[in-house]
C-alpha cells in the first residue's frame, strides 16, 4: 500500500488527475491524504513532469527557508485539488460541472497564467511558469486541470474507479475504451476476488 506521493501509483493518465488522486481513498472511507508537506507536493510535481529536477531543488531550498509560506502553499494546493476532483467527478456521473469548484480552479489558473513567461526551448516557444514562488507548484496543477477541461471535446470522459476504498479518477487511454478500474492489477484484481468469494458463499 502506498504511503506518500513518492510511491503512490500514477494511474490517472494526466497530471491533474494524479493530483486529485493524492487522497488514497474517496469511496467507503476517506484518506489517508498524501499531500502532507511541501516535499510531498514537490515529489508529485517531479514524478508527473510538472517540474524538472532543477526547479525541485530550488523550491525545496526556498520552502526550507520559508516554512510558514510553504505550509500555506500546501493548504492552497489541497483546496485546488479538491476543486479539481469535484469538477472531474461530474464527468463520471453525468452531472453539470459544479460552478463553485470551477471558479476555484479558474482563479488558481488565472494566477498561474499571469505569471507565465515565454520561453524558447529545443522544441520551440512555450509558455511556462518561472517556479520561483512556492505557490507556483499548485498553480501548475490548476493550469493542467483547466487544460484538461478545455480539451473535453478531444478526449474521453474522466472516469471514477468503483473499486472498494478507491474512487480515483482516470482517463481511459486503452484502445477499446472499456477500462473500468484505475488499475486492473489492484482494484480490478480485488474486485474479481471479492466477486469470486461471494459466489462461493453457501446460499441459505
Amino acid at each position: 500500500m502506498a504511503t506518500s506521493t513518492s510511491d503512490m501509483r500514477l494511474s490517472g493518465g494526466h497530471p491533474a488527475l494524479d493530483f486529485a488522486n493524492t487522497v488514497d481513498s474517496r469511496r467507503g472511507r476517506w484518506g489517508p491524504d498524501f499531500l502532507r508537506s511541501f516535499d510531498d507536493l514537490l515529489m508529485l510535481a517531479e514524478r508527473t513532469t510538472v517540474l524538472d529536477g532543477a526547479a525541485v531543488s530550488r523550491l525545496h531550498k526556498k520552502a526550507s527557508a520559508e516554512p510558514q509560506r510553504a505550509r500555506k502553499a500546501v493548504d492552497g494546493a489541497v483546496t485546488w485539488r479538491e476543486a479539481i476532483h469535484q469538477v472531474f467527478i461530474a464527468e463520471d456521473t453525468g452531472r453539470a460541472y459544479p460552478s463553485a469548484a470551477l471558479k476555484v480552479v479558474e482563479k488558481a489558473a488565472r494566477e498561474g497564467r499571469s505569471r507565465e513567461r515565454l520561453l524558447h526551448t529545443k522544441s520551440g516557444f512555450a509558455w511556462s511558469l518561472p517556479f520561483d514562488e512556492l505557490e507556483d507548484v499548485g498553480r501548475a496543477f490548476a493550469l493542467a486541470g483547466l487544460g484538461l477541461l478545455i480539451a473535453r471535446n478531444d478526449r474521453r470522459e474522466v472516469r471514477e474507479c468503483k473499486g472498494d476504498n478507491c474512487g480515483w479518477l482516470f482517463l481511459d487511454h486503452s484502445k477499446g475504451g472499456h477500462r473500468m478500474w484505475c488499475s486492473d492489477a489492484s482494484c480490478g484484481t480485488r474486485s474479481r476476488i471479492a466477486r469470486f468469494r461471494a459466489q462461493l458463499k453457501p446460499k441459505i
